[in-house]
């Protein structure tokens, strides 16, 4: 059967190595590839949790000299239509592991049975990470 098979999502960033520092040594993502056009545009696609997990985040820097530049690109995230909300097994884990790396917010209950605990990433962008009641 044909159909969707995974999901990657891609952040424009402004400064590529902070971002980067962000979701790989904050929230753990791992590398799965970098690139460099030399053109002024680099970045890396992340998978979020396990080798089994099919989510992705790219993160993408690209320059004022690079064709696809749009200058929404080095500006901060200020607004919340989107945010990345990531699930985990242990928001207790997070929130300890946070704690004194990164500002949070929570974990916090909410109304539909699940904790969630808010954070940025360095651009803006709102992170949730959240844990489902049992």
């Amino acid at each position: 059967m044909e159909g969707l098979v995974s999901l990657k999502t891609t952040i424009r960033v402004k400064d590529f190595e902070t971002s980067k520092m962000f979701y790989t040594t904050i929230l753990n993502c791992k590398i799965v590839e970098e690139y460099d056009d030399n053109n002024g545009s680099r970045g890396c696609i992340l998978r979020i949790g396990s080798e089994e997990s099919n989510a992705f985040v790219e993160i993408s820097e690209i320059e004022p000299k690079h064709d696809c530049f749009n200058s929404s690109f080095k500006k901060d995230f200020l607004n919340d239509k989107i945010d990345l909300q990531i699930k985990t097994n242990s928001i207790e884990y997070w929130a300890e592991k946070l704690q004194n790396l990164w500002k949070v917010r929570g974990p916090i209950d909410r109304p539909w049975g699940s904790k969630y605990l808010y954070l940025r990433d360095p651009d803006g962008l709102q992170i949730i990470i959240y844990q489902e009641n049992k």
